[in-house]
């Protein structure tokens, strides 16, 4: 039997040495395995307020216990197994160092972090202008895809913005499936997420969109249906430190769809109020499309009355209002 550690981090919300417990009480009566998933098997040590260690046997599943801690409200939990030395703990409530040592590979672990990031620089009178109209700053993301039917998602929205902003985002993603429809304004909800990495497969195994993580072909996220039933499916970042949802696809039964997320992101101020996973079809407001394929940074300029700016260079261009957004962010292969 190995020993080692379960890091159980989740940067939404706080975590604690109770919760991780009943995470692991939940993985064991979803698995029916209640002697292997067994949270008196472990001692907990709270290295920070996001992040929890357990010490012990390393006889569990790491996907079991990411979908438990979904259910119990924990979103975008991520959970690693380190065999051997257990790294010390840190009080830093950071994201933890993904460097622990002799790491064994685990299906569903995130990506290490690559950072991507957009300053929008914007005078003082159109922050006021801004502020006093209500206006909120939305984010949507691209994506490719080797099957018809996607749509874009509200991927973040914020209301806090100044005269330099900096949206910023990391190569994490997660795979997940919902059973809502996907119709124009309507929100993909009730999301069954796995972490995930480029090259691997989510294997949907039930009606419900519950399966498991395993090795998947090079470059792509797939999502294959073992089932006869229809779901919703697609792939979620980390914006601002939480997985988001960036598109929606139907995922017929016995079907297999193939995304690749693409560094392209569309950027607007609207009045509108939507929640995050909205599908849209159309652009709120006038919006400006970014590549950051070539560069993980790049710096742009809005005014209330002038719009967007941004110098004129091709990694970037000028969307209008009500313009149809679905071919810019979602890239039929």
């Amino acid at each position: 039997m190995a020993k080692g550690a379960y890091y159980f981090e989740c940067m939404s919300k706080n975590i604690h040495k109770g919760d991780v417990h009943n995470i692991i009480k939940k993985a064991g009566e979803n698995q029916s395995n209640p002697e292997v998933y067994d949270p008196n098997l472990y001692i907990y040590e709270e290295a920070s307020t996001k992040r929890v260690i357990a010490k012990g046997p390393g006889d569990m599943a790491i996907n079991p216990l990411e979908f438990a801690g979904s259910q119990l409200g924990f979103k975008g939990l991520s959970v690693m197994w380190v065999a051997g030395k257990v790294a010390a703990a840190t009080s830093s409530d950071g994201p933890a160092d993904r460097s622990f040592g002799p790491l064994e590979p685990t299906m569903g672990n995130l990506l290490g972090a690559t950072s991507y990031g957009v300053a929008i620089q914007m005078t003082d009178a159109t922050v006021t202008a801004l502020s006093n109209g209500n206006y909120l700053l939305y984010g949507f993301k691209g994506v490719q895809a080797n099957m018809g039917g996607g749509r874009p998602l509200v991927w973040f929205k914020s209301a806090d913005y100044g005269t330099e902003t900096d949206v910023s985002w990391e190569i994490q993603y997660q795979a997940y499936t919902s059973r809502s429809e996907i119709i124009p304004n309507g929100q993909i909800k009730g999301l069954t997420p796995y972490n995930i990495n480029l090259g691997q497969k989510l294997k949907v195994q039930t009606p419900q969109g519950s399966g498991n993580v395993v090795e998947g072909d090079p470059g792509n996220i797939s999502i294959l249906n073992l089932t006869t039933d229809q779901m919703t499916c697609g792939i979620s970042e980390v914006v601002e430190g939480t997985a988001q949802p960036l598109c929606a696809f139907p995922l017929y039964g016995n079907g297999l769809d193939a995304m690749v997320p693409i560094q392209k992101v569309l950027l607007t101020f609207s009045t509108k109020v939507v929640n995050t996973g909205t599908v849209i079809e159309q652009a709120y407001s006038q919006s400006i499309l970014i590549d950051l394929t070539s560069s993980t940074h790049r710096a742009v300029s809005f005014d209330i009355n002038k719009g967007w700016s941004w110098g004129g260079y091709s990694w970037a261009q000028k969307v209008e209002a009500d313009s149809n957004v679905v071919p810019l962010l979602i890239d039929a292969a």
